[in-house]
């Protein structure tokens, strides 16, 4: 059996960096390879954890035994399609599983996202982080620290300032 990851960070505001998933990917590809990384938790609640899903969803044909579990915080996540502001419908990405922990689905709607990331706080080894400020996502790293989790904390390892003045 192999080594989890999951998927923690703040939104980009104003500025996408645009060479996000490029570095999500390299990350992902040496936990592969070199940890044995084959189990994926991701969630949609985001912009950076919808380029991490996206992101896995795209490695995974290069590396068929890999696992996408859709860790959700409320019922409604589960929809197949959802309507958007522009009247276009956004399909369910594709999952390999799902879970919907129990304490997300007792919670009121603030808290439901804060159960999820605890559990998946707690079934992960590794998280890939993106932290431009100190905000909720930066805390939930730092609570995955002291439990001994691996952080990659990809604002350490690239430089995202010269990537968004494009």
């Amino acid at each position: 059996m192999g080594t989890s990851c999951t998927f923690l960070g703040n939104d980009y505001g104003l500025s996408k960096p645009q060479h996000i998933k490029k570095y999500i990917e390299e990350q992902i590809v040496k936990l592969i390879t070199l940890k044995q990384t084959d189990t994926f938790y991701v969630g949609e609640k985001g912009a950076y954890e919808k380029d991490a899903y996206d992101t896995v969803l795209q490695i995974q044909p290069k590396f068929p035994h890999i696992k996408i579990i859709l860790v959700i915080a409320t019922e409604k996540e589960l929809n197949t399609f959802e309507e958007n502001p522009t009247e276009r419908k956004v399909y369910r990405r594709a999952f390999d599983g799902f879970e919907y922990p129990f304490k997300a689905e007792l919670g009121y709607k603030r808290w439901c996202i804060v159960h999820r990331n605890n559990w998946m706080i707690e079934h992960s080894d590794y998280i890939i982080s993106y932290n431009k400020r100190k905000g909720r996502a930066f805390s939930f790293c730092k609570k995955a620290q002291n439990k001994g989790k691996t952080i990659i904390e990809l604002t350490e390892i690239y430089t995202f300032d010269e990537d968004t003045k494009s």
